[in-house]
């Protein structure tokens, strides 16, 4: 039997036309497909102004040096989330101090947030995790009172509204991902989005070494190269047309998860956040049993993915914690990733759903058998 991979961009002909195109044109850096791009992304999400960077870490990185926060001040990053979210702050010149997260929506906990707060903080960073959005009301609340800077690390919500708004369009600043297990994919690659027309400027000559326009030698400010090919930005404008058709699959396949998966062994599933539209990253449970499931799961040709590893306790993070951060740890213990691509057909699906039913009637039997031993041993004595 083939193995069940956990990613599998939707790629097809229309992206091999337009890198056709991008090359017979001989225009291989930035140029006309990533000015289409950025364009339609723009149109997309109703924001302001978008640029481009190479991939989601360096976008996290190069809104960060645009915010210009105050060295060494106190960013709040929720502990469940990918690593590049701490590291870009760090590379940032900033200290970041690790959130607690809800238990069912796997979103930074509003309720936390304010205890975590100092003289020294200087921003926010929610995450919009998983396909859906953080409560951005009572974080812009909490913002507002403590006049902190608001970076969205939209990486995995493309296509996610909030209220009706795109997020990554709340925040002083923001980060979507295009890398190769999103919905919309570049390969590599990313935008920033603002809504102030100050930071796309200084966004301009960061990303293009501290020139607004390439092809002179008199750089106006200090910048680096955050560019991207034109090549990417010709996959990225042949995926947007796409999206439709992606989402509409997604939501087919998670919903034939959930009722196929409803009431079976300890399971739970994600709460989607209230006012919040859902675009699925992959079908998300929750498990006491994680890992022997995951081990039962891939004996059997399905390739699972644990929930992230708390950023609080890894190797190189541990350092800016000495705090408990018990539900994040609790989602890594418990949490496992199911495959949810476009390509994922009806008859996996159901595969991937017998095979959890035919674990969790083993569990049963087990636990039943111990149950017996027991009662057997108590009577004995």
């Amino acid at each position: 039997m083939h193995k069940i991979t956990q990613v599998m961009p939707y790629i097809s002909v229309s992206e091999l036309e337009l890198l056709k195109t991008s090359v017979e044109q001989k225009w291989l850096t930035e140029g006309p497909y990533s000015e289409k791009f950025i364009d339609y992304i723009k149109t997309f999400t109703k924001s302001k102004y978008a640029v481009l960077a190479p991939n989601g870490t360096l976008g996290l990185f190069l809104a960060l040096l645009a915010l210009d926060l105050p060295k060494d001040s106190e960013i709040i990053i929720p502990s469940f989330t990918f690593y590049a979210s701490a590291t870009a702050a760090i590379f940032a010149g900033l200290k970041p101090v690790f959130a607690d997260v809800d238990e069912n929506t796997f979103n930074i906990d509003v309720l936390k947030l304010e205890s975590l707060i100092t003289n020294k903080t200087s921003a926010i960073m929610p995450v919009h995790i998983y396909g859906h959005s953080a409560n951005m009301s009572n974080i812009i609340e909490l913002a507002d009172k403590y006049n902190l800077k608001i970076i969205e690390d939209a990486a995995q919500g493309y296509g996610v509204t909030y209220k009706k708004n795109h997020v990554g369009t709340f925040g002083d600043i923001s980060m979507i991902s295009f890398f190769a297990d999103k919905t919309i994919t570049m390969g590599e690659g990313a935008v920033v989005l603002t809504q102030n027309e100050t930071l796309y400027k200084k966004l301009k000559l960061l990303r293009n070494q501290g020139r607004f326009h390439s092809g002179t030698f008199i750089h106006q400010e200090l910048g680096m190269n955050f560019r991207v090919t034109d090549m990417q930005a010709a996959v990225g404008f042949a995926q947007v047309n796409k999206f439709q058709n992606i989402l509409n699959q997604k939501l087919k396949n998670y919903e034939a998860f959930k009722i196929g998966l409803a009431d079976i062994g300890d399971l739970k599933f994600i709460s989607i956040e209230k006012d919040s539209t859902f675009v699925p990253f992959r079908f998300f449970i929750k498990t006491r049993y994680k890992i022997e499931l995951m081990k039962f799961l891939e004996n059997n040709g399905i390739q699972t993915r644990s929930f992230f590893y708390p950023m609080h306790l890894q190797p190189k993070l541990k350092q800016y914690c000495n705090y408990k951060i018990p539900i994040t740890e609790k989602l890594y213990n418990q949490g496992i990733c199911l495959p949810l691509h476009f390509y994922l057909k009806q008859d996996e699906i159901m595969y991937i759903i017998n095979s959890i039913v035919k674990f969790f009637d083993k569990v049963k039997v087990r636990t039943d058998i111990n149950y017996s031993a027991k009662n057997l041993s108590c009577q004995h004595h």
